[in-house]
């Protein structure tokens, strides 16, 4: 089996797929191994790194050739003419947000597996790191976001000895919202979740106790409630292969206070905050709203590449090994989490969230 390893297209993307030590284990285990040129640079990978692991340095367009294209991010409009049957595509799609993509894949009968609906042991198993480092970015990012020169309310979010610290709420109760709550705690504001599930409330207050935490139950009038009075907002909400719905209103935004920061963690997937119509980008990652600072990157790991990559990595290999060794049709009979990151199968939509986020026919993988 060929396995390509593309160089990331989206602005600011410096997160790579294999690192030089994987390379190696594809190599071993009978697979050819083409690397686009510098697909690694941005995670401190360089073309020798790749080399001297028996990776063959190639160009953009050969890299497509193989039978197993591994990516970070969902492919770019410009990557669809590489499209072909039984060809597999890998990485973070995020495809219910993406519907020329699919309708890419559909028409070549292409295969595409997102990281982000691959389940082992009822946990999120390859998109809980990348979680992790987008939850406690958020913090980080609305920290920054909040400072005067940004427009924002001119406050230091964790507070001084002598100034009280600023407000937390976060939508959602899972990784990425545990991640920045930790983080927000660490640094001495008020958190709050909001989040649906009595007993992730339970937990979430067992894992806080002693601190300043509060749990709340999400609804409609919960979330009108806490969301004035929150200086940084983030929204965790993730519904794996289909779009979430717009919880958050603009009527809701518009009565933050002027200068708050709202960061959307899963803008990726289409995001819970109807004032955010667009992505933005790590390069150019804000734009105001009804007097509200907008943070909208989908690919918050990008920005820290080197530590996101090693992440990945470790958790991709096992994946693609299965796959080089067995073919993918008995990778994905041997292991139930490999199956459930198959989104598209040879151009039918195998993930009922997508199908039904984007009105395509729902074809059981367990059918094909």
């Amino acid at each position: 089996m060929i396995v390509g390893v593309v160089k990331e297209q989206k602005p600011g993307e410096g997160r790579v797929g294999v690192t030089p030590k994987n390379v190696q284990k594809l190599v071993n285990a009978g697979a050819e191994v083409l690397v686009e040129e510098n697909a690694g640079v941005g995670s401190g990978f360089s073309n020798e790194d790749y080399q001297e692991a028996g990776g063959q340095i190639v160009s953009h367009a050969k890299t497509w050739e193989a039978d197993l294209v591994v990516k970070v991010k969902e492919p770019d409009a410009e990557e669809y003419q590489y499209f072909k049957p039984n060809q597999i595509v890998w990485g973070f799609q995020h495809l219910a947000s993406s519907p020329k993509t699919v309708a890419a894949m559909i028409k070549a009968k292409t295969t595409a597996i997102g990281g982000e609906t691959i389940v082992k042991d009822n946990k999120l198993q390859l998109l809980a790191p990348m979680s992790a480092i987008a939850g406690r970015r958020s913090v980080i990012m609305g920290t920054y976001y909040l400072e005067a020169q940004h427009h924002g309310q001119g406050i230091l979010l964790c507070g001084t000895p002598e100034v009280e610290a600023g407000n937390v709420v976060i939508l959602g109760g899972g990784n990425a919202a545990v991640n920045a709550a930790t983080l927000a705690l660490d640094m001495g504001c008020h958190v709050s979740i909001l989040e649906v599930k009595q007993e992730r409330l339970d937990w979430l207050e067992k894992h806080f106790a002693g601190q300043d935490y509060q749990g709340i139950i999400s609804n409609e009038e919960n979330l009108a409630k806490y969301i004035k009075n929150a200086d940084l907002f983030i929204s965790t909400i993730l519904i794996p292969g289909a779009r979430p719905p717009k919880l958050v209103t603009e009527d809701m935004v518009k009565s933050m206070k002027p200068g708050s920061v709202i960061v959307d963690v899963a803008i990726d997937q289409g995001g819970t905050v109807e004032t955010i119509d667009h992505p933005t980008t790590i390069e150019d990652p804000v734009f105001v709203k009804d007097g509200i600072i907008h943070y909208a990157v989908p690919n918050q790991p990008g920005a820290v590449p080197r530590t996101a990559t090693l992440a990945l990595a470790s958790g991709n290999i096992s994946y693609l090994l299965e796959i080089v060794e067995k073919g993918l049709n008995q990778a994905i009979k041997d292991d139930e989490a490999l199956m459930s990151g198959i989104n598209i199968y040879q151009g039918k939509v195998t993930n009922k969230g997508l199908a039904n986020s984007l009105n395509y026919d729902f074809t059981e993988i367990d059918a094909i």
